[in-house]
């Protein structure tokens, strides 16, 4: 039986960078890096998968909403110590 290759565009905050490549490398999940956003300080990922690498991706995508949350915390508490 023929796998499912899923291709998927991940937006990865330049801080999350070295845990989002660490967790690709170490499971072997294609990828490339095809665009960058200086402005939000964001590089493109493409990523190729199947089924079998689903939990993976999943993992890749609460790391990236983990870092995003804690900067939003880190953002807010800097603008609460302004005040």
């Amino acid at each position: 039986m023929k796998k499912t290759v899923t291709t998927k565009q991940l937006e990865v905050p330049v801080g999350a960078l070295i845990e989002v490549a660490d967790l690709l490398i170490e499971n072997e999940i294609t990828h490339q890096m095809v665009a960058t956003d200086e402005d939000n300080d964001t590089v493109t990922i493409e990523v190729e998968y199947d089924r079998d690498d689903r939990d993976t991706i999943h993992e890749v995508e609460d790391a990236i909403d983990d870092y995003e949350a804690d900067d939003d915390e880190d953002a807010d508490n800097e603008e609460d110590s302004d005040k």
